[in-house]
Formats: C-alpha cells, structure tokens, sequence
C-alpha cells in the first residue's frame, strides 16, 4: 500500500513532519584532551539546540564543554579523494576551520586542530595533503568553520550545584510540610478577621 502513495500522501499518512535541522555535538569531559563527537540532534532553531544538548551531553555533570555545529556547515573529506580543485585566484580572508578526524571505523570524530585557509577546497587540499603524509592514519575528515560553531563552557550551565536538601536517607517526610502549611493557612485565617 505504501509504495503506491505520493510523497506528500505518505507524510500525511505517517504523520512525518519537518522536526528542524540535525546539528552535531562534540564534548569535552575533565578527563580529556580534546573535544570528541558526541552524537546529533535534531533541533528547529540553534538557540533550542544549545539546550538540547545541554539536557542530553551535560545532564549528569559530564562535559566541561560542548561543541554545537549545524550538519550543513560540516564537509566531509576522505583521504583517498583524488580530485579536489583549489581556486588559487581566491582573494578571500583568511578562515580558521575546525579539524575532525577519524582514525578507527566506530570510533567518535576528535577534534583535530585549526586550519587557516583563504577557502573550503584550500582547506580540503591542505587535509588531503596531510592524509598523505600519515598514510592509513585518517579515515575520514570533517572541516567547519569556527564561526559555525556554537561553544558552551559556562561551568554555571555545564555543571551547577545540585541541591539535594529534600533528600533524607529515612525517606521523604511531608508531615512537617504539611503541619508548616496548616500553621500559616491558621495564621492567615487569624489575620483576616
């Protein structure tokens, strides 16, 4: 039945509907030296996004700080790729890209180093270069410009105080809170007449 419904039937069918843009996520804990990938998530604007991902990669107090790049400013770039045509006659600033590499198939993205470079394929050309120079080392390469990426390292966010103070280890008591309640709703009453 599937099959022959349009695109437009099918979303309507399976109540599929446009959830935002996928950003990816690389974090950083204590214990290491450099930002790793995390995961994604999909999210409709970046603002949501930084909160998502605080909630989901810093929720038990485990990152020190989080990298948030939208899908759509990364490009990927294989170390066998043979073909890459830098424009030379770019006169362009100089960017500074965020390096991400990838050394084992199942193993996360690490963050690699910055690269200037007066463009993308200056930049791709410069990590082909050095897949060639570490032969077999690289897997697969990500680049995204520095100013795509959205940083949260704000301790007050990534790890605040937990206020535990209503824990008690015979349990929850709610009869002092309740006898609190009675004795200021008794007072109230007292004062309104």
């Amino acid at each position: 039945m599937l099959e022959h419904m349009g695109n437009e039937q099918f979303q309507a069918f399976s109540g599929a509907k446009d959830e935002g843009e996928i950003f990816e996520v690389f974090q950083q804990a204590a214990r290491d030296p450099f930002p790793h990938h995390g995961g994604n998530l999909r999210a409709p604007d970046p603002e949501l996004a930084l909160h998502y991902a605080r909630e989901f990669y810093a929720r038990r107090q485990e990152s020190q700080k989080l990298w948030i790049i939208p899908r759509r400013s990364l490009t990927e770039v294989l170390p066998d790729s043979s073909h890459v045509v830098v424009d030379e006659s770019s006169t362009e600033t100089m960017l500074t890209y965020a390096v991400f590499a990838q050394q084992q198939a199942g193993r996360p993205m690490l963050w690699l180093h910055n690269l200037d470079a007066a463009s993308i394929s200056q930049a791709e050309a410069a990590l082909i270069q050095l897949a060639r120079d570490h032969a077999g080392l690289y897997l697969r390469f990500w680049l995204c410009p520095l100013t795509a990426i959205v940083l949260l390292d704000q301790p007050d966010l990534l790890q605040p105080p937990l206020d535990r103070s209503y824990r008690r280890l015979d349990g929850y008591d709610i009869r002092d809170k309740l006898a609190q309640a009675r004795q200021r709703v008794k007072a109230e009453e007292e004062s309104r007449r």
